[in-house]
């Protein structure tokens, strides 16, 4: 008996052969048809938009907020604020991109929307009104040369238009003298966003709450001549200009703008030295008094590899077939150390002490020479709403010119960490 109500439940499925080719008892399957407009593509980094930028220098943005409005959204407060991470308004049509920068959203068709394309502080706002029903607006149709400024980060401040970028304030130390050659082959223009100073010339700057005020980023570079970041009201001022949402870039000798700040994050290895006992330096509560003093005289290069899993990724798409060469390393992180990040949420987390939130570093690149293995090379932290970074390597590290300057791995993997540096903070978590 169960043999035959098997055999009647399949009837209908085989049907017979009729003359015309269709099968008796077959229906077919209904068409659907999808009643939205489809946006796809990929979110790039600033510049990808520019003609005068090289195919080789656009990069994909993984993380990106893509987001769509019914009204256009509210400005942003101010160049310099706090960032905090916050959930966008319900019903708010949005999504992430996938490590290679892409992403797919189905919005109403033949509305009016404002796009919002994001990471951190560089937001770009445009006005779209979608098409018919079934239709697909793709940003990748044309694989190469500039992408849609639709799907392109800014690299300049126009908020009429609906841009938005950090400020940026390079305090050029005597080790990176070409620092506009990394900053102008991605499409930025000196002076404008990205403002350079010399760092023995920046006190009046850091003396100053307000002017540090102006800026969204510090980026110091190779050097170590700020004698004056020993004296108490500078680290005073600049730890308060990073708590209340400043991020700071430091790149290898200029390692005093981290440590006299925030002592005790890092120590560092001191094999070569000009003037200085050899050994390990900082990585205690207070910092040396001398400017200089961890400095190891003898750079090199490393075979590095990623210590965030999303970085790798992004690394396999940029840089699918390269060793991973990290050059002109310049100083050496010996360990990392535990310090104060911000405030506990719950006093049950055991990294918390009085109300507030202690951890060591997060390292985003390894690497390993002749000499040394397995070493951090780029670590940053949150300090409350504002993160500071440090690499043993320069940010900018060879050329001094941009035209038709192919940006190296380690400088494309620096732009994905300044995006990174700039993104919202959560209490308890090392971003």
């Amino acid at each position: 008996m169960k043999n035959w109500i098997l055999l009647l439940t399949l009837l209908p499925w085989f049907g017979c052969q009729m003359e015309d080719g269709h099968v008796e008892g077959w229906h077919e399957p209904p068409v659907v048809v999808s009643i939205y407009f489809t946006v796809r593509g990929k979110v790039w980094a600033p510049g990808g938009d520019q003609t005068r930028v090289l195919d080789a220098n656009r990069m994909p943005v993984p993380d990106a907020l893509v987001a769509f409005f019914r009204e256009a959204p509210e400005p942003p407060p101010a160049r310099y604020y706090c960032n905090r991470c916050v959930e966008l308004p319900p019903g708010t049509l949005h999504t992430r991109t996938d490590v290679d920068g892409s992403f797919e959203l189905q919005l109403k068709p033949d509305t009016e929307y404002w796009m919002v394309v994001q990471k951190g502080e560089f937001r770009r706002v445009t006005r779209m009104v979608t098409g018919a029903s079934g239709e697909v607006w793709d940003s990748e149709e044309r694989r190469s040369g500039p992408r849609p400024s639709r799907v392109t980060l800014p690299a300049g401040q126009r908020p009429d238009e609906g841009d938005w970028t950090p400020r940026i304030l390079i305090l050029r130390g005597r080790g990176e003298p070409h620092m506009n050659v990394f900053w102008e082959a991605l499409g930025f223009t000196m002076g404008a966003d990205v403002e350079e100073i010399r760092d023995v010339d920046a006190e009046w700057v850091v003396s100053n709450p307000e002017m540090l005020r102006n800026y969204s980023i510090l980026l110091a570079t190779c050097g170590d001549d700020a004698t004056y970041l020993s004296k108490p009201h500078i680290q005073e001022n600049l730890r308060q200009w990073v708590r209340n949402g400043g991020k700071l870039f430091v790149d290898d000798f200029a390692y005093d703008w981290a440590e006299q700040l925030f002592p005790g994050f890092l120590s560092y290895k001191v094999d070569f030295t000009l003037e200085y006992e050899e050994g390990v330096c900082g990585g205690t509560e207070r910092a040396p008094e001398q400017i200089g003093r961890c400095v190891n005289y003898e750079c090199y290069d490393a075979a590095g590899y990623a210590g965030d899993d999303q970085l790798a990724e992004w690394i396999e798409v940029v840089n699918r077939y390269d060793s991973l060469d990290m050059k002109y390393g310049c100083n050496v992180i010996h360990e990392l150390g535990i310090g104060e990040q911000g405030e506990c949420k719950t006093e049950l987390d055991p990294r918390c002490r009085d109300g507030l939130f202690f951890d060591v570093p997060k390292v985003w690149m390894y690497g390993t020479s002749f000499r040394y293995h397995d070493k951090p090379l780029t670590v940053s932290w949150n300090y409350h709403c504002g993160k500071v970074m440090y690499t043993v390597l320069h940010t900018h590290a060879e050329g001094d010119s941009a035209t038709n300057y192919e940006l190296l791995l380690q400088e494309k993997v620096m732009l994905y960490l300044f995006m990174e540096l700039q993104t919202c903070t959560s209490p308890n978590l090392v971003e």
